[in-house]
């Protein structure tokens, strides 16, 4: 696969395993951001909005909403600008942030099941609402025609994301632009933004903002796709594409989708955007949620594929490509879809929040402290299994660490109050622990010995001694056991050398070809 042309093969893969050189990163930031409206546009946060409205009120929802703007925007943004500037995914800066080349597999892992959750709850809202309009069609075969749509749609990577989100969102505009025009000329009870419950929201499981912002908190995995979408854009739309895709895409989310949720969810006392839809605009309204779950859905399968390629290659050495995790993603999300896996949902999001919120943090902890502050952690994102350990107990420990802490707390053993509090334990903690570990280390963890080299040459690509494709120089290492040029893929997934490279006390050369930029 020489860099050289943009091949069907490139785009299908979307370098899953590998960091995209500069001859792939030709995506002009609006492009990258539409695929994050593609995200914004689910029919989950017209319903969140909606149920959040009616629970707490109008007021309290925006100042929620406002939370999530800065918190997830300012996460995004720095998972955008470290991906766009090193041509990294999540998962490969996570390797170089703290975990180590086996240690971020872990993390691959639990992401991945976050988009097979909303996989399946996103095909639940649409086998719903076909189920309304179709009756006498069993469910299961709703269910299924779902699956294999997506079956079809999932050896596609960014390519077909961009034209898709362009292409469907005029659809998606008009018909919410009919939906707000009728609901804006029915009665008005109550105004809505003066709306407030009946009955006030119990406090008992803490104030109202903090209940609004544990549940903001569950969302932080659209701010980790920042770098998984934003390695492609451009060189000269690095700032602009992070602002967007970080800052702007967050106020079209929380200040844009999910008011409009809490105010059509308010007027037509209803806050399943299936049913009001399909209310309003007839097969119109069943057309956009068809069209707006295949945009979300699309996104989910995208986003699990390259956490499955990343887990799979390292832990089983396996890579048949990332249209075969794509598949697999749909298959499982099919699955959980048809085993009705929303009579356990809470428990699983919540572990899956925890989760992810101390490993997005202690990411971010590692690059503001252990690289910027306090330098221990001078390397760049290495990414590349000959130059780093197993497991950096700086990640893998706070992982763990927050993981002990928090998680009870989530599940109540200090009662409701408590499982609100558990996302804010497992932020702070994930933002602590790293440079504390590191310091306690001295930072060791980081100086991995290696008899493995970087290549010293003029050349812009080099040839892999076992795939026998070209790539750029900088993804390149000298195998002392192959005795060659690897690609940081073949080196990542072969299973012969045993990391024969860090059995030797000999420390890595310096670089002497550039680098992506950390």
């Amino acid at each position: 696969m020489a860099q050289k042309s943009v091949s069907a093969k490139d785009r299908r893969e979307d370098y899953a395993l590998r960091y995209v050189p500069e001859s792939f990163r030709l995506w002009h930031w609006s492009s990258i951001f539409s695929v994050f409206i593609g995200v914004s546009t689910a029919m989950f946060f017209l319903a969140w909005g909606g149920q959040l409205t009616l629970e707490y009120g109008t007021w309290p929802t925006i100042w929620g909403m406002v939370f999530g703007v800065v918190l997830i925007g300012s996460v995004g943004f720095f998972f955008s600008w470290v991906g766009s500037r090193t041509g990294l995914d999540s998962d490969l800066i996570t390797r170089g942030s703290g975990y180590g080349f086996m240690g971020s597999a872990i993390a691959s892992l639990v992401y991945s099941f976050n988009y097979l959750m909303f996989f399946a709850f996103e095909g639940s809202i649409l086998v719903a609402a076909l189920q309304a309009s179709a009756p006498h069609v069993p469910v299961i075969i709703w269910e299924l025609l779902i699956g294999v749509t997506f079956l079809v749609l999932a050896i596609w990577g960014m390519s077909f994301l961009s034209w898709l989100m362009w292409i469907t969102l005029p659809i998606y505009i008009v018909a919410v632009s009919l939906v707000f025009y009728h609901a804006a000329h029915v009665s008005h009870p109550i105004a809505w933004l003066s709306y407030k419950p009946a009955k006030a929201p119990s406090t008992v499981a803490g104030p109202v903002f903090l209940q609004l912002g544990a549940t903001v908190f569950a969302l932080i995995s659209m701010a980790t796709q920042g770098a998984d979408l934003g390695r492609f854009v451009r060189k000269k739309d690095q700032l602009v594409g992070s602002i967007f895709n970080g800052y702007v895409v967050m106020i079209v989310t929380f200040l844009g989708v999910v008011l409009l949720g809490s105010y059509f969810g308010l007027e037509f006392h209803q806050t399943n955007p299936g049913t009001y839809f399909s209310s309003v605009l007839g097969i119109g309204g069943m057309l956009t949620v068809i069209i707006t779950q295949l945009r979300i859905n699309t996104i989910n399968v995208y986003s699990g594929s390259l956490a499955y390629s990343n887990f799979f290659s390292r832990v089983f050495h396996f890579t048949p490509g990332r249209q075969w995790w794509g598949i697999l993603t749909a298959v499982l999300g099919t699955l959980l879809m048809m085993g009705n896996i929303f009579a356990h949902m809470l428990q699983v999001l919540t572990f899956e929040g925890v989760f992810i919120i101390a490993w997005a943090m202690s990411v971010v902890s590692d690059t503001l402290f252990n690289k910027w502050l306090l330098k221990i952690n001078t390397r760049p994102y290495e990414y590349k299994r000959a130059f780093l350990p197993h497991f950096n107990p700086v990640g893998v420990g706070t992982l763990i660490l927050a993981l002990v802490i928090a998680a009870p707390l989530a599940f109540g053993v200090a009662g409701p109050l408590g499982e609100n509090l558990a996302p804010f334990v497992s932020a702070a903690l994930g933002l602590i622990f790293p440079p504390v570990i590191a310091l306690a280390l001295k930072g060791r963890p980081y100086r991995i010995s290696s008899t493995a080299q970087v290549p010293v040459t003029s050349q812009p690509t080099l040839e892999c001694i076992l795939c026998h494709e070209e790539f750029e120089t900088v993804d390149m290492v000298i195998c002392p056991f192959h005795e060659g040029a690897l690609c940081s893929v073949c080196c990542g997934s072969n299973a012969q050398c045993h990391d024969v490279c860090k059995t030797e006390g000999v420390m890595v050369q310096t670089l002497t070809v550039e680098q992506p930029s950390s």
